[in-house]
């Protein structure tokens, strides 16, 4: 049961740094191509990754804490372009 939690947990907290992410893409317009590169996934991956976020399965590449890096890193740059923007 508690495998069960953690793995509910970990998948909630990937869907809220996924969509915290696309958040700030909304917020500066940018394209899913744009929001793609800025993660450095290929167009496979992104699909998988955008489909996990509409309650698909969790994708295998890049794996989940590779993925975690860039949706952070990521999720300050557009947030810091955001701020310059304003």
């Amino acid at each position: 049961m508690l495998r069960n939690l953690a793995w509910q947990a970990t998948d909630d907290l990937t869907r809220a740094q996924l969509a915290l992410f696309q958040g700030l893409g909304d917020a500066i317009s940018l394209t899913g191509d744009d929001r793609r590169r800025a993660l450095g996934l290929n167009e496979r991956a992104w699909t998988a990754w955008t489909d996990f976020l509409s309650d698909g399965p969790l994708p295998a590449e890049p794996p989940l804490p590779e993925m975690l890096r860039r949706l952070g890193e990521s999720a300050f740059q557009l947030s810091a372009a955001g701020d310059t923007r304003a």
